[in-house]
């Protein structure tokens, strides 16, 4: 999985989602998340949060702010005329959809064989 290629993009998925390791509460669902992730690689590591409606911005696209930082805004709050405006100008980025192939019995064994490898290193770790 790429973001356990180095410490700088696990780092990344980290910071990117908010998880943390300071609290074993934390701790246990960081590990599960990280998990999540290792099992689901066709999913999005990051998915932006709308900051007007607080919804995940999971398809279409999502106006981003390139002058504050972490500002997001999902296509329905920007073409709702109720809502305010946001003072910059947003950029339209385009969401990838997260949508899973089906996967080859070779490829469904190689996923279970990985999985099965990081767990048993997570094991040892521990």
């Amino acid at each position: 999985c790429e973001f356990l290629n180095n410490r700088q993009a696990f780092l990344n998925l980290c910071q990117g989602n908010h998880y943390q390791f300071d609290q074993l509460r934390r701790a246990k669902h960081t590990s599960m998340m990280v998990l999540w992730h290792l099992h689901n690689r066709d999913a999005p590591t990051i998915v932006q949060q709308c900051a007007v409606c607080s919804r995940e911005i999971l398809t279409g696209y999502r106006y981003h702010c390139p002058t504050c930082a972490d500002y997001d805004e999902c296509q329905e709050c920007v073409s709702n005329p109720k809502r305010p405006r946001h003072q910059h100008t947003l950029k339209a980025i385009p969401v990838a959809s997260g949508q899973q192939n089906e996967l080859t019995e070779a490829q469904r064994k190689e996923r279970q064989r990985n999985i099965h490898l990081h767990m048993t290193l997570s094991l040892h770790a521990a």
